[in-house]
């Protein structure tokens, strides 16, 4: 399948659009767990949800910013050099930024950018793979005479992803390396395991980045400056050809090693062809698979909520939820059934969609679907009106689409359930109004 391009920058030396388009567009990659990469084309973090790894960890972690940044510096046989620092402020990195960046792409609706130094030519890639709280960032040369040295700093806080950017862990962060691994640290926290794909050395160099200034929280009213740590910087000199590759992870190292940088970006590429392929055979192409790539994006399984994957692995299901919205909603009832129909059916993932109501209904509580599952929640809250009405909307849509009769005849129970307490009245006050046959509530 010839791969889904969308171009956002393409001129060698930027137009002053290009530059606004750099510093105000942002891009987004998600695992299928609820976690993400996320930042500005140009590369500055401007506001606390920008990270390379936010990750979506068991409650009541929630999800954390694992990795905010890297320090990128490309150094010539000739000793020029050039940083790019997405901890500067913004005017500093936009010009560095700009002098370089020849184009930047969405390819599959991953992000591509690409550094030109006459006939050098540097192409930077990252996504995250599937189901997993990973990052990979891979850098290739694609034109050139000569070798170049890049040397990646990784700039750390942990913290959550909806914390205010001067958070800071309990405890100090630890460096432990052990051959070629490297785990960042505190007492209270997963580590964070760095690894580098392609030969090179590690420098310790362990200190604290000062007072980085978040300007999109500065506008919001939030507070706008934080810290950032780093344990030192990965060298390694690339090749005309070569790839290297920079992974940062929460999960295991036996999971982190089981396949190589290049066979998981074919896998993601491959996940991602198959969901097109699959869809309408008018959404192969064009915006029409842009769409159906960023639907996948909200489809996930919820991280932590064990009792919940449990009951569902148990019936022979797997769990499936619908993110409302990146970067700070989680699941809700109400935005899961509303966009039920548009990310699942019209996309041909109906198992999945049936999953998904399978799930909700397992979580009803006295005639109520969840409002929502808050971060670091196992437990959904129940304060809301409509929702449930949409959860029948939702299964009209999925049986029309269907004709899956036999999961009608599993949650009719539940269905009639909501009718009686409905009728009787439920929690917050909800219910029919006697007189009139319609829908009240009190809080």
């Amino acid at each position: 399948m010839k791969p889904v391009v969308r171009r956002v920058i393409t001129s060698p030396v930027l137009s002053a659009e290009e530059l606004k388009t750099g510093s105000d567009a942002e891009w987004l990659v998600t695992n299928g767990l609820g976690g993400y990469a996320s930042g500005t084309v140009l590369g500055p973090m401007t506001r606390r949800y920008h990270g390379l790894l936010i990750a979506a960890l068991p409650a009541p972690l929630g999800r954390l910013v694992m990795l905010s940044g890297l320090v990128e510096e490309i150094r010539f046989s000739d000793g020029r050099a050039v940083e790019f620092n997405p901890s500067q402020n913004a005017s500093d990195s936009r010009a560095s930024a700009a002098n370089f960046l020849s184009e930047f792409h969405l390819e599959m609706g991953l992000p591509i950018w690409r550094y030109q130094w006459g006939e050098l030519v540097l192409e930077k890639r990252l996504h995250l793979p599937y189901r997993q709280n990973t990052v990979q960032i891979t850098y290739r040369l694609l034109g050139g005479p000569e070798e170049v040295e890049i040397t990646l700093r990784p700039l750390i806080q942990f913290r959550e992803h909806e914390g205010p950017v001067s958070s800071q862990p309990d405890a100090s962060y630890m460096l432990t390396v052990v051959d070629d691994m490297y785990e960042v640290s505190t007492a209270t926290l997963p580590p964070l395991r760095l690894f580098l794909s392609g030969k090179g050395e590690f420098l310790v160099q362990r200190k604290k980045i000062e007072q980085v200034h978040y300007p999109s929280e500065e506008e919001r009213g939030y507070e706008a400056v934080g810290d950032l740590w780093t344990p030192g910087s990965f060298q390694v000199k690339c090749s005309p050809g070569s790839d290297i590759t920079l992974l940062a992870s929460t999960e295991s190292w036996e999971t982190i090693r089981a396949m190589s940088p290049l066979a998981a970006w074919n896998a993601e590429s491959e996940r991602r062809d198959r969901l097109i392929a699959s869809a309408h055979p008018k959404a192969g192409s064009a915006f029409a698979a842009e769409l159906v790539l960023a639907a996948d994006q909200f489809v996930a399984v919820p991280a932590g909520r064990l009792v919940d994957s449990t009951r569902a692995y148990a019936l022979g299901d797997e769990m499936r939820t619908v993110m409302a919205g990146y970067h700070w909603f989680t699941d809700w009832g109400r935005d899961t059934m509303i966009s039920l129909e548009g990310l699942t059916l019209t996309t041909n993932r109906s198992l999945e969609a049936s999953w998904i109501l399978r799930n909700f209904a397992n979580a009803i509580r006295d005639g109520l679907i969840p409002n929502l599952f808050p971060e670091r929640s196992r437990e959904g809250l129940y304060h809301t009106a409509d929702a449930t009405l949409w959860f029948f909307h939702a299964i009209e849509r999925y049986l029309k689409a269907t004709k899956d009769r036999w999961t009608l005849r599993l949650l009719l129970p539940k269905l009639l359930d909501i009718v009686e307490h409905h009728l009787r009245g439920t929690r917050f006050g909800i219910g029919i109004d006697p007189k009139d046959g319609l829908l009240r509530q009190g809080a």
